[in-house]
């Protein structure tokens, strides 16, 4: 990915997302995932040719003629934080992404399996996508 083309499309159909749910079997009880979205009717070609790019992530169908891409796994999303680190958003999302990015890093330095930290993500993640 070599141009801010895909930058342009998230600002205009993209989301960063953070789910908190509670998992029995983890050290806090609750499992954070984080995940990057792009939502497009009629779009499946070029969500998939965006996973191609990222060499991550899925595409699905959410509804007649509605497509999703998503990806999860962090080595594609440390991908995306690279991308939009080197093509920066110019409208709202740019917040957003970098509030996510503050969750992103703390889950890789395992900050999310305190309770302190937990409570930290949890506070950042009301600042990521306000009013959508």
């Amino acid at each position: 990915m070599k141009d801010a083309w895909l930058s342009g499309f998230t600002d205009a159909e993209g989301t960063f997302n953070v789910n908190i749910t509670k998992r029995v079997n983890t050290v806090t009880g609750y499992r954070v995932q984080l995940r990057y979205l792009l939502d497009q009717k009629y779009a499946i070609d070029v969500l998939t040719h965006i996973s191609t790019l990222v060499g991550h992530g899925k595409v699905i169908v959410r509804s007649t003629d509605m497509y999703r891409y998503y990806c999860d796994s962090f080595i594609g999303l440390g991908k995306v934080c690279s991308y939009f680190e080197s093509f920066p958003l110019k409208t709202k999302k740019f917040n957003s992404f970098n509030n996510w990015l503050k969750v992103f890093k703390m889950v890789l330095n395992k900050e999310h399996l305190t309770a302190e930290g937990l409570e930290t993500i949890r506070s950042i993640k009301k600042t990521i996508n306000p009013k959508n």
